[in-house]
């Protein structure tokens, strides 16, 4: 089996994955791999592939023909047209690389691993004792093997009085590349490009946000910087100077690393008080930071609180308003029992105290309801 396409590249790595079965102990002949000059156009005595190839030929041998006990093998044999393959040594003196490896009747399919890369010519091989992907043993790994771009892949078999079936499952060619060039620092001037691109999307959001709030005046609302927002910003703030004074301490540092190296003493001294005065002024920062945000964490229960309060206020009112509206309807519903009828003659005592009465209610009524929401209106702004 061959590709019909020439690989052009000069580096390149194999995965090959085979299974080789038969009923008795020994078996016949082998497999192989090929990286050919020019396409067979007939089979031959190598494994099923023609003699005198030009290029590079990969072996599973099955058979001990010169009885060495050294099969099964894996040889890898490179011929330039003019060297006929000696079948009856196993290419003894032929091949540049080879080991003894077992391939037949495994339990699981036999993995290989061809890589050539600048002229390095190694192979591994994952018996197929398990399936595991890092169960790989190294083979061998031959330096300065010359293969000429151009060449075509393929996969041979050839069985002779013993007989065994030779199935192909995986046959992947990959490219290999050298690395040429290696990332650049960013430079000035492209730093300054995504700086203005970065800046010009910002002005573009901006724009649109404009245009959003213009045409949805009733979707947007400002926002209102409260507590809470006043919180997060000392936080970020915070933050922001814990930053700078690690940054400021870790300059001091290396600048003590630098004279102790130099044996620099008034620098080691001028570093050693920088230290203590940045020390110092952290540990007020964080002083300063912690009771701010208490105070705002103090200021928040407290709105908390007076929120709450109003709210309970509030329902009171409700109530007292209700009482008062109740006892309205009463005095209205019941005036002839509590307020007799005005006699022609003039106005009673009785009378003149019953208006006074429900005037005062009303008053105070309207008194404790305009204070609370006096409260409640100071609460929001």
């Amino acid at each position: 089996i061959w590709n019909k396409l020439q690989y052009v590249g000069n580096n390149w790595e194999l995965e090959f994955s085979l299974k080789v079965q038969g009923r008795g102990k020994l078996g016949a002949d082998g497999m192989a791999i090929w990286y050919v000059q020019e396409l067979p156009k007939r089979g031959g005595s190598v494994f099923g592939s023609p003699n005198n190839w030009r290029g590079l030929g990969i072996f599973f041998d099955s058979f001990d023909n010169d009885n060495k006990h050294d099969n099964p093998a894996v040889i890898a044999v490179v011929n330039d047209g003019t060297v006929t393959f000696d079948h009856g040594k196993d290419g003894k003196g032929q091949s540049i690389a080879s080991c003894i490896q077992g391939f037949r009747n495994r339990p699981h399919p036999t993995q290989v691993r061809v890589r050539y890369y600048r002229q390095v010519l190694s192979l591994e091989v994952n018996p197929g004792l398990t399936n595991r992907e890092s169960d790989f043993e190294a083979c061998f790994k031959v330096e300065n093997v010359k293969l000429a771009p151009g060449g075509y892949f393929g996969v041979s078999a050839a069985t002779g009085a013993l007989a065994d079936d030779h199935d192909v499952q995986k046959f992947l060619t990959y490219s290999l590349f050298e690395r040429t060039e290696q990332a650049k620092p960013l430079t000035d001037e492209n730093k300054a490009k995504i700086l203005s691109d970065y800046e010009k999307y910002d002005q573009q959001l901006e724009e649109k946000k404009r245009k959003f709030r213009e045409k949805n005046p009733d979707k947007y609302s400002e926002e209102v910087e409260d507590e809470q927002n006043l919180f997060y910003k000392s936080l970020i703030d915070y933050q922001v100077k814990l930053s700078e004074k690690f940054d400021q301490l870790g300059g001091v540092i290396r600048e003590l690393a630098n004279a102790g190296n130099t044996g620099d003493t008034s620098v080691i001294k001028s570093s050693v008080a920088n230290l203590e005065r940045i020390q110092n002024n952290l540990v007020r920062q964080i002083e300063s930071t912690g009771a701010q945000m208490q105070n705002i964490i103090n200021t928040m229960e407290s709105v908390n609180k007076r929120s709450q309060s109003s709210e309970r206020d509030l329902k009171t009112l409700s109530l007292a308003l209700g009482a008062v509206q109740t006892q309205l309807k009463e005095v209205q519903n019941k005036k002839t029992h509590v307020c007799p009828a005005i006699p022609d003659q003039g106005v009673s005592f009785t009378h003149i105290l019953c208006l006074i009465i429900i005037q005062t209610s009303i008053l105070m009524g309207y008194w404790v309801w305009k204070s609370r929401m006096e409260e409640a209106r100071k609460k929001f702004f």
